[in-house]
């Protein structure tokens, strides 16, 4: 009977050990907005936990605009320390696409000036949005063999949301998903009345929702 007990104890002990290994430090400090409302509650971490999703979220797009100009292989080899699941398959499989040649013909540099908002993290804390405002969108597009740069375009300004999560190993945030592309003046007063920001869509989301 001791000995049974004994290993029930050890067993509980291991499940809690490995469910705890992956727990972000702020978990316990997380704090509930708008509790008991179905549509506006949501999870928020401490400043400082904002503060570095927004640094490494800057990082990560900065890195995404400009690493068209950089060699293949370079890309590939960055890739993981900026991004992860979904968003780095899918950048791992433009990259296989266009393993053709060496550059390709023309090449585009998307810049812009950034205006971030951190939302809705799991209860986790492992897991947010990030609601990435871009103004002043310039595409630049450079020769692919010269790295010249042949014109810049104009494409006005827009509202993106990404999935970032954290990674434990190198302790920073890295772009998981892209959500969607947010309507113009989303956050105005008005259409703020119309459209919830949502963690996850409702399993009664039909087509036109």
């Amino acid at each position: 009977m001791v000995w049974a007990l004994l290993l029930v104890i050890i067993v509980v002990t291991g499940i809690m050990t490995l469910r705890g290994k992956g727990q972000v430090p702020w978990c316990g400090k997380l704090r509930r907005l708008h509790p008991g409302s179905a549509y506006r509650g949501e999870w928020m971490a401490p400043e400082i936990v904002v503060n570095q999703v927004r640094s490494d979220y800057l990082a990560a797009a900065s890195w995404l605009h400009s690493s068209a100009l950089l060699e293949r292989s370079r890309q590939w080899t960055m890739a993981p320390v900026y991004l992860d699941g979904s968003f780095l398959k899918r950048y791992q499989r433009v990259l296989m696409m266009n393993q053709s040649g060496d550059n390709t013909s023309v090449l585009g540099v998307l810049r812009a000036d950034h205006q971030i908002s951190v939302r809705h993290f799991s209860e986790d804390g492992e897991r947010c949005l990030v609601i990435d405002t871009q103004l002043q969108r310039r595409m630049a597009t450079y020769d692919g063999y010269t790295r010249e740069r042949l014109h810049t375009q104009d494409l006005g300004e827009c509202s993106q949301v990404y999935q970032m999560v954290y990674d434990t190993k190198s302790r920073r945030w890295k772009i998981e998903t892209f959500i969607q592309e947010l309507p113009g003046g989303w956050n105005t007063l008005s259409a703020s009345q119309h459209i919830r920001v949502l963690s996850s869509l409702p399993t009664s989301t039909g087509r036109d929702n």
